[in-house]
């Protein structure tokens, strides 16, 4: 079921769609949760073939660009947008739309995109951040489980961006056992063709996709071989928040505390099976075992308050 986020919903609140503030100059922006592959280490379990998410988001563009505008100013200048997603960004429909609607914001100094690379769309961003994580083309669409994932087309995606002067940056979940034999191979690719490289560490959450019998490495693992890779190859594969030009900056005001009981509107299906979406304060509430309509009042206890996204009971 795809739902339509407009005015009636707040964008600030829930961690599948809208604006994601983490007290910085970077706004995470969500304008989709569809994704068009289904990677067997994703960490949301993304993708048509989820199987705890059968309700996915897209938010009306003009709405979008409004709520953004606002944050914006109370954030000030030197803004970054991160079009992200527990989806593919290249699967929203208005994506032109929105990015040059950004463009035009007054404090926005920096556009970058997280996207597997399977859709091309010629947008004006800043920065691309790639997911590319098999050079082997089997193994790529292995990782991806779906026809989609053509290494190649991903290959040429880059390319183009890059001769449009657009910085890219291949980001590589290093699952080990599994592409660890591919991981010197994309570095040496990213150091022949110019590309930035941001290798990240594959993870379990408790609502991920695990791959079969991949075990999570230690930190200490982790960057013990990044260090190796380094000598390896001669380059920095550490990527700091610095470096990447992430500041402290003002907060969105958080409107809910943890242990807080609250009532609020049911207006729409959660994410997650069993879950609704409620609003209140200008915010939205993930409400876990709710079973309400829509234009139901239900009074609920914030479990969870950090960042401006809420969940509620």
């Amino acid at each position: 079921m795809l739902i339509h986020i407009t005015r009636d919903i707040p964008l600030l609140g829930c961690i599948a769609f809208g604006i994601l503030d983490r007290g910085t100059n970077l706004l995470q922006i969500r304008a989709t949760s569809v994704c068009n592959i289904n990677c067997t280490f994703c960490s949301v379990d993304g993708g048509p073939l989820s199987q705890q998410h059968k309700v996915f988001y897209e938010v009306d563009c003009d709405y979008l660009l409004e709520e953004i505008a606002k944050v914006v100013a109370l954030k000030g200048t030197g803004v970054e947008i991160n079009i992200d997603s527990v989806g593919e960004p290249f699967c929203y429909p208005h994506l032109e739309k929105l990015v040059d609607g950004l463009q035009a914001i007054q404090g926005i100094e920096k556009i970058s995109i997280q996207t597997n690379g399977t859709l091309w769309k010629d947008i004006d961003v800043d920065v691309v951040n790639l997911s590319f994580h098999a050079l082997d083309p089997v193994l790529a669409r292995k990782l991806a489980n779906s026809a989609c994932m053509k290494i190649e087309k991903v290959m040429e995606f880059a390319a183009k961006y890059t001769a449009k002067g657009v910085p890219v940056r291949l980001c590589p979940v290093w699952i080990p056992g599994v592409n660890d034999v591919e991981m010197p191979k994309i570095i040496a690719f990213a150091k022949e063709h110019g590309y930035l490289l941001g290798i990240q560490k594959y993870e379990v959450y408790a609502h991920s996709r695990k791959h079969e019998r991949v075990k999570a490495q230690s930190w200490y693992q982790f960057y013990s071989q990044i260090k190796k890779w380094e000598k390896e190859f001669g380059l920095s594969l550490q990527v700091t928040a610095k470096e990447l030009g992430i500041r402290k900056a003002v907060r969105v005001p958080e409107v809910f505390r943890k242990g807080e009981r609250v009532q609020l509107e049911v207006k729409a299906h959660g994410w997650f099976s069993g879950q609704m979406i409620a609003v209140g304060r200008g915010r939205c509430v993930s409400v876990q075992n709710c079973e309400k309509n829509g234009g139901d009042l239900i009074n609920v206890k914030i479990l969870e308050a950090k960042n401006n996204i809420y969940l509620a009971q």
